[in-house]
């Protein structure tokens, strides 16, 4: 699992989801299987399963557009059958870039695309509102537990006692 698929997958499921990364699907007869799912969040209370790509590749967006849609197009004959439980709706999301795209892309009629720094933006907002000395985010999120403490000690203000480096 990258960094951005292990982000995605503390972000979720640090807001209450259920969530598991890289989902194989749909087992083949030479031993392999036809798909992966990066990661695939689960919404209990209102039963919408979303499965999310996430990529910090630097394809163009053409590229980016087929390999997506071919993953998601894998993806969508097995959910049934690797998800076997209740589920209403299905959100396909990919995570992916740094810029936007100088004209429309579409990976799919029904795939929402997430540009990687708006990920962070919204991370980090959220962040920026818990005091890690009243609210600290659990161990068991590495990742955004950091972003918390980066957060709380770039806010002006929050360098009272500057740390010396040993000289040497």
């Amino acid at each position: 699992m990258n960094f951005l698929e292990q982000l995605v997958a503390e972000w979720y499921a640090y807001q209450g989801y259920f969530v598991r990364t890289n989902v194989r699907c749909g087992k083949t007869n030479h031993g392999g299987y036809e798909g992966e799912m990066d990661v695939v969040a689960f919404d209990i209370k209102n039963k919408v399963l979303i499965h999310l790509e996430v990529s910090g590749d630097s394809y163009t967006w053409e590229k980016r557009q087929e390999r997506f849609r071919k993953k998601f197009e894998i993806a969508a004959k097995h959910y049934r059958t690797v998800f076997n439980f209740d589920f209403k709706e299905i959100r396909k999301v990919v995570v992916v870039g740094y810029s936007r795209p100088r004209k429309s892309i579409r990976i799919g009629d029904d795939v929402e695309l997430v540009l990687i720094p708006d990920l962070m933006n919204e991370i980090t907002d959220k962040m920026k509102e818990l005091d890690p000395m009243k609210v600290v985010i659990p161990e068991g999120y590495p990742l955004l537990r950091a972003i918390q403490f980066a957060v709380t000690l770039s806010k002006k203000g929050s360098s009272g006692n500057k740390t010396r480096r040993p000289k040497g």
